[in-house]
């Protein structure tokens, strides 16, 4: 196949995916890297090849990158595990009292940092998709009679749409910081303070987080961990684990099971009761 056209074919096939556009990149990149090598070699691929390759480049998103490419043109060749390779690390969850100090600390020292908490914690959002909110993805509904604010994300992990609800104190702090801070339609929630048109570089958020948290619990926690939190008390308190799928916007329900880790000998028992 002319490479030309393997490349535009390669790079419909990920679209078929509905892959984000930065991970198309990656793998496009890494796709231009293997017809480049299987040039100079003048061979078609096989797991000669695939191994060499992999010498090259031994990254995960390289490995990541073979199996959609084998996929795309039908090979079967093996892509071996490394051995000694340390397990996947749990991400640990933030205890309700480490995070009410962290909480606490953050609006201590900027409003913008405890209401990105706020949203964070609650909703279960990605870091990116809590600094690319807009005042125009803030819409209130009228449920049972009770106005709700909902939240439409866009700009999401894999350009996935999907709108989240918002806990009614957070929603109040939400239309006082809007008001005080007398945002347009148009503005992001949380604006860079050099460039007011952009959102808040995600590198200040990590340093606030990180910063009260040492601060407030001698800890070093990550904004991410917020989401993991959220997740794993939802599981707890008896949500299904495909609504919390949705919630998280998650392609593959095994990604939210990384999530809600739940405590196995707790997992057993309740299995062994519903056996009974």
């Amino acid at each position: 196949m002319d490479e030309i056209k393997e490349q535009d074919e390669f790079d419909q096939f990920l679209t078929r995916k509905e892959l984000s556009f930065e991970t198309k990149k990656l793998y496009n990149l890494y796709h231009r890297k293997l017809l480049m090598l299987l040039r100079r070699t003048e061979k078609e691929m096989d797991q000669e090849i695939l191994n060499a390759f992999l010498e090259i480049y031994p990254h995960a998103i390289s490995k990541a990158f073979l199996r959609n490419y084998l996929e795309f043109k039908d090979i079967l060749l093996k892509i071996q595990k490394k051995t000694g390779t340390k397990p996947t690390k749990e991400v640990e969850s933030i205890s309700d009292n480490d995070l009410i100090k962290i909480r606490e600390r953050l609006y201590a020292h900027d409003e913008r940092f405890g209401l990105m908490f706020d949203l964070s914690e609650s909703c279960a959002l990605r870091r990116q998709e809590v600094l690319n909110i807009k005042c125009s993805d803030i819409s209130l509904k009228e449920i049972d009679g009770k106005e709700s604010m909902f939240i439409k994300l866009t700009k999401t992990k894999g350009d996935k749409e999907r709108s989240v609800f918002v806990l009614e104190k957070v929603a109040v702090k939400v239309i006082e910081f809007i008001a005080i801070n007398n945002l347009s339609t148009n503005s992001y929630l949380f604006r860079s303070n050099a460039f007011p048109e952009k959102p808040m570089d995600k590198t200040m958020w990590n340093k606030a987080f990180l910063k009260a948290s040492l601060e407030a619990t001698g800890k070093r926690y990550h904004p991410h961990q917020l989401r993991h939190t959220r997740s794993l008390k939802w599981h707890e308190n008896g949500v299904d684990i495909v609504r919390i799928k949705q919630r998280l916007g998650h392609s593959n329900i095994s990604t939210t099971m990384l999530y809600i880790n739940p405590d196995k000998r707790k997992e057993m028992e309740k299995w062994s009761k519903e056996s009974e």
